[in-house]
């Protein structure tokens, strides 16, 4: 094979030596011949084009350092610096000079066997430009230049090049979020079974966020709603300790022998200020129920209102907990010019929401089947604008509130004011087979009796009621509330019976109110 005819064919044999033991030189790293310019152009090119790809060919030991220096190059291009090519190019000419200026070596060159080195060095000299070290120059360059940051690098490693331009930070923002949602959304491209998995996704997404609002909403509409009773209970204590406790009111003989009450507006005149439709406070003293009651009444006394204030709070804001009310049928505490122009309701109705944190009505639920706490809580404080009343708790039953027509059904709400004397005992003695706690408290014809209504889920659509009457003139308050104990022959709501439990009322160990026979 005739290597003089074509310096730039490489070596036939595997081992990369050529015939008749001679080493091809390196075209672009050998020493100039006397060719024209053309050809030298051609070789530093393609000695370029090799070293950028890293690879030196089959030359000497020298051009394998070459090689791996050239690795490296490019190595420190896609890690730091790739955008200057120019710095990297000059460092790859001052090694090419570096290794012109060594000991040449023996090896396959165009030149005559009878030139020396020296001579081949000299006239290289001749030929070159002077030299000049720029890897310092290439070097500082590279430090002077700023730190890319970790988008530059990932795109670098990508392959971009310096002749596309960098993406701004505006770019880069929407290029993540859409990112970011052609993960979640359907996309261009997605498969049917990808498209319809990130439809269910999405789907779960939107029902779990509009559960939390909601969920939240509630709970926050429930804590807004207890600071604000907070708030009134607390100026209700401070008005409480300025007053003294007075069920009869101040009578007053207006001639001919009629007595009527004088009613003069007490501490709680303050709350008809805040709202029009302030009717009392009702409080029991050791727990939780202490709240201002409104009611709502039309022009017309048919009309029900008692759904006004159930989602309502006593200022008549939006609030799950509502506000404690009295039935707009009742009739409590009518004053005109100091006198009462109508008597109060034989029995008042008064609502609460039974809440789960215990507030409102919430509480009630303690004196099911308790009697420690029934004789620990048997009062029930109610006060008007204008007088303030204490009332004994003699029954604790639930009731179905949707049953008017069975032999179990009792509603009892239906019943405000009592026409004769049998109309009461009969009322009475409704609520005391139902009780579940027993006591002593007697109930008498004329007692002004007070019911507070709430729900409860010992049965379905339970109702739990406390019936109390009014402590008379000169009684001891907590008389025939001491000796509580649970009863045990108890009329229960007809759905309690649809569970299979059995029927062991017994009529005949029934001991009713009213006269003896």
């Amino acid at each position: 094979m005739n290597h003089s005819q074509n310096p730039y064919e490489q070596p036939s044999r595997p081992d990369s030596v050529p015939e008749r033991g001679r080493r091809p030189a390196d075209p672009g790293y050998g020493y100039p011949s006397d060719r024209n310019a053309a050809d030298n152009t051609r070789r530093n090119a393609y000695a370029g084009r090799r070293m950028l790809k890293g690879a030196a060919g089959h030359a000497e030991p020298s051009a394998e350092r070459v090689q791996q220096d050239a690795e490296r190059l490019e190595w420190k291009r896609h890690r730091t610096d790739r955008d200057d090519i120019a710095a990297i190019l000059d460092e790859v000419e001052a090694k090419r000079h570096s290794y012109r200026h060594e000991e040449p070596r023996a090896g396959y060159s165009s030149e005559p066997e009878h030139v020396s080195a020296h001579a081949r060095h000299a006239r290289a000299w001749q030929d070159e430009e002077p030299y000049e070290d720029v890897a310092p120059k290439a070097a500082a360059r590279r430090r002077s230049r700023p730190k890319p940051d970790a988008y530059t690098m990932q795109t670098e490693e990508a392959g971009f090049d310096d002749e596309f331009p960098q993406p701004t930070q505006g770019t880069r923002k929407q290029n993540k979020l859409t990112g970011i949602l052609s993960k979640i959304f359907p996309w261009k491209g997605d498969s049917a079974f990808e498209a319809m998995r990130k439809m269910v996704f999405s789907l779960a997404v939107v029902v779990v966020g509009v559960c939390a609002v909601l969920i939240s909403s509630y709970y926050i509409d429930r804590y807004k709603g207890k600071k604000e009773y907070e708030e009134w209970n607390r100026l209700y204590e401070e008005a409480k300790k300025n007053r003294s406790f007075n069920s009869d009111g101040d009578a007053e003989d207006y001639g001919e022998g009629i007595e009527a009450e004088y009613l003069e507006p007490n501490e709680l005149w303050f709350w008809r200020e805040v709202n029009p439709d302030f009717i009392g406070w009702i409080n029991i003293p050791g727990t939780v129920v202490s709240y201002p009651v409104v009611q709502k009444k039309s022009e017309d006394i048919n009309v029900n209102t008692n759904n006004y204030y159930l989602y309502k709070t006593f200022k008549g804001e939006d609030n799950p907990a509502g506000c404690i009310f009295m039935d707009y049928r009742c009739r409590f505490d009518e004053v005109v010019d100091h006198r009462r122009i109508v008597e109060n309701s034989g029995n008042v109705f008064i609502y609460g929401h039974n809440m789960n944190n215990r507030t409102m009505f919430g509480s009630l639920r303690d004196y099911v089947s308790n009697p420690y706490f029934y004789s620990e809580h048997p009062i029930v404080e109610f006060s008007s604008a204008y007088n303030h009343y204490k009332f004994k708790i003699f029954a604790v039953f639930v009731v179905d509130g949707e049953d008017m027509t069975s032999k179990y059904a009792f509603d009892c709400w239906n019943t405000l004011d009592f026409e004769n004397e049998t109309m009461f005992y009969d009322y009475v003695n409704e609520a005391k087979k139902r009780t579940l706690i027993s006591n002593d408290v007697d109930v008498k014809y004329g007692d002004q009796l007070l019911s507070l209504y709430t729900c409860n889920g010992l049965v379905e659509n339970g109702k739990l009621i406390l019936m109390c009457r009014e402590v008379r003139a000169g009684e001891d308050l907590y008389e025939g509330t001491k000796n509580a104990t649970l009863n045990e022959n108890v009329l229960y709501p007809t759905a309690y019976y649809k569970g299979g439990r059995p029927e062991n009322y017994d009529p005949k160990k029934f001991v009713p109110y009213g006269p003896k026979s």
